[in-house]
């Protein structure tokens, strides 16, 4: 068994032009997108303070690294990865689109279905997209 180490660690997340690490860093924000976004259903808090700005500053976050792993992926030779990307990219507008509906005044079911579509698009092309990168 090797050692993990930090060359490792920056070897593995710096093949196919970084887009692992995008990912990862990518991955994170996800994970503060629904954090925030269970705060607010569960504890049916109003639209306005902490969990809503966390939520969409979070979600503004994600799109970025979205677009910046997309640009990353369509540097390498991989048609997979640059598909993946591509979705990834896809289902963020999606998600952004579909909240800015719902938290914008339209507050229909058919918008929080919606976002949530799109959070499990980033979450499966995300883990697509990682998941790739590490194996080959």
């Amino acid at each position: 068994m090797s050692k993990v180490s930090y060359g490792n660690i920056v070897d593995l997340l710096s093949k196919y032009s970084y887009t692992p690490a995008v990912a990862v860093i990518q991955l994170i924000s996800l994970i503060s997108v629904y954090a925030a976004g269970m705060e607010i259903a569960i504890y049916h808090l109003p639209l306005i303070g902490s969990a809503i700005t966390a939520h969409i500053y979070s979600a503004a976050i994600v799109v970025i690294l979205g677009l910046l792993l997309f640009a990353a992926a369509m540097r390498t030779d991989s048609l997979m990865l640059k598909s993946l990307s591509l979705l990834n990219a896809l289902f963020c507008v999606i998600a952004a689109f579909e909240g800015l509906f719902y938290f914008g005044g339209y507050t229909f079911p058919i918008y929080a279905f919606g976002m949530g579509i799109g959070f499990l698009g980033v979450l499966f092309t995300n883990a697509g997209v990682i998941l790739y990168a590490i194996k080959h």
